[in-house]
């Protein structure tokens, strides 16, 4: 009969989505922990550790003298006179203006080396990934952080990824 029939056709219908994802393969892949650990990312961060190093070595030094003036204020402030107070809590405010500029500093300096590495990764990371799908043939290659589930059965390609990264010049 007609009905029959269309209801065998809607059920199919229905079906067909879950085949066509059913014969997809899939890969996933983590960019961060991909990029992070290619080779120029490595030597990138090195070098940018190397370069901070003074300045992140003067935070830390400023950071305990802040905390040296506190304690101090706390321990000997009923013994110091209104003026020596003053003067100790002007310290700790230059000291704090300073620890922030420098923090500045370290942020921005970190982050135009992201955008540098950024820059000058993103064509490849795409490139390395269209290589590594064509090699493994998958039909798709998913961000992992973005997806809401990865079953068992999706192919994390990060390694395969960061391979070819390192390969590429």
């Amino acid at each position: 009969s007609l009905i029959m029939m269309k209801k065998s056709l809607i059920a199919f219908a229905m079906l067909l989505p879950t085949l066509a994802i059913a014969e997809t393969s899939i890969g996933i892949v983590y960019p961060l922990k991909a990029l992070q650990e290619t080779a120029l990312v490595k030597q990138r961060m090195s070098a940018l550790e190397n370069e901070l190093g003074a300045d992140e070595a003067k935070l830390q030094k400023l950071g305990k003298e802040v905390q040296d003036l506190r304690s101090k204020l706390e321990k000997e402030g009923m013994t110091m006179s209104a003026d020596q107070q003053e003067e100790l809590r002007t310290k700790g405010q230059q000291k704090m203006i300073e620890i922030q500029s420098l923090q500045r500093k370290l942020q921005s300096r970190a982050q135009a080396t992201e955008r540098e590495v950024m820059e000058e990764m993103g064509p490849k990371f795409q490139e390395a990934i269209e290589q590594v799908a064509k090699k493994q043939k998958l039909d798709l290659v998913l961000n992992a952080q973005a997806a809401v589930f990865v079953g068992d059965d999706a192919i994390d390609v990060t390694d395969a990824v960061r391979d070819q990264l390192n390969k590429m010049k």
